[in-house]
């Protein structure tokens, strides 16, 4: 996944403690554009164009951070025109 793709969310199930901490999430089954990504202790991450949260207290004490989502939350798009395009370079 790269800065400005489109992708589609395929998980918007959260923890409570998410939900709490949260109040903006992406929902399973909408488009958006990926903003950000960059690897967290947790793994690959993005932040959205179409979301923006309140930044967190850090829980090393050093600053503010604002939430982000798995790529795993996500499935990238593919338009019909790349899907072609993919498709004539496979068997040229």
């Amino acid at each position: 996944m790269k800065k400005f793709q489109e992708v589609i969310c395929i998980d918007d199930k959260f923890e409570a403690h998410q939900i709490a901490l949260i109040p903006n999430r992406p929902v399973e089954g909408k488009i958006y554009t990926i903003r950000d990504v960059f690897t967290t202790r947790m793994g690959r991450a993005v932040h959205l164009e179409e979301i923006t949260n309140p930044h967190l207290d850090h829980p090393s004490g050093m600053g503010t951070f604002e939430p982000s989502f798995s790529v795993m939350r996500f499935s990238p798009l593919v338009s019909e025109v790349e899907s072609i395009e993919e498709k004539d370079v496979a068997y040229a």
